[in-house]
């Protein structure tokens, strides 16, 4: 049985069809595997106020986007306050500041006008005194963004404030190795 010349045109066809079908599925795959996304997101931006809720013996965290393209050492106005929801009960309070990014580089990030709070060298920020129950207190009223942070303007970060508190009942020297509450307030 002789084939005419139209078999092997649509032979040759469906073959090629079959090729790039196969080659697409490959590269859309591997493609969406290896995709590199240079930005992060996260509901918030800076600059807005934000109020963080916390109850006894708690962590909570809020998030904000920022873009890469800041100057370094400008300062960035943000208002981040949190409350005791507790009705019983005052907290120690601390408060971490980070910026996750897709690289490991080191971001050097301080709060400004940290009225109360005290830097120590955990990293952690300490509310001076006991934050009693239903009140709230700012941590900040501005970010800095420090000289020795290497940001990529073309790139945006999440920074990163998680707050943690016990119930002034604890032993809280045992559990976070400090005493947050300064001698001026002491509970004595």
């Amino acid at each position: 049985m002789k084939k005419d010349k139209a078999f092997y045109g649509w032979l040759f066809v469906c073959i090629s069809l079959a090729i790039m079908l196969a080659i697409s599925i490959y590269l859309g795959l591997s493609g969406w595997y290896f995709k590199a996304d240079n930005s992060l997101e996260s509901d918030l931006v800076l600059g807005e106020t934000v109020q963080v809720d916390i109850d006894k013996n708690q962590s909570a965290c809020v998030s904000f986007t920022f873009a890469g393209s800041y100057i370094h050492g400008e300062e960035l106005s943000q208002i981040i306050a949190v409350k005791n929801l507790s009705d019983d009960s005052d907290l120690f309070v601390r408060a971490k500041v980070s910026v996750f990014s897709k690289v490991s580089d080191n971001y050097d990030i301080s709060l400004m006008e940290t009225i109360n709070w005290t830097l120590r060298d955990d990293g952690y920020y300490y509310f001076d005194s006991l934050l009693s129950s239903s009140s709230k207190a700012n941590l900040c009223s501005a970010i800095e963004l420090g000289e020795d942070s290497n940001f990529n303007s073309k790139k945006t970060y999440i920074l990163n404030v998680t707050f943690e508190s016990l119930d002034s009942t604890l032993d809280v020297e045992k559990i976070w190795g400090v005493y947050p509450v300064t001698e001026k307030n002491d509970l004595t």
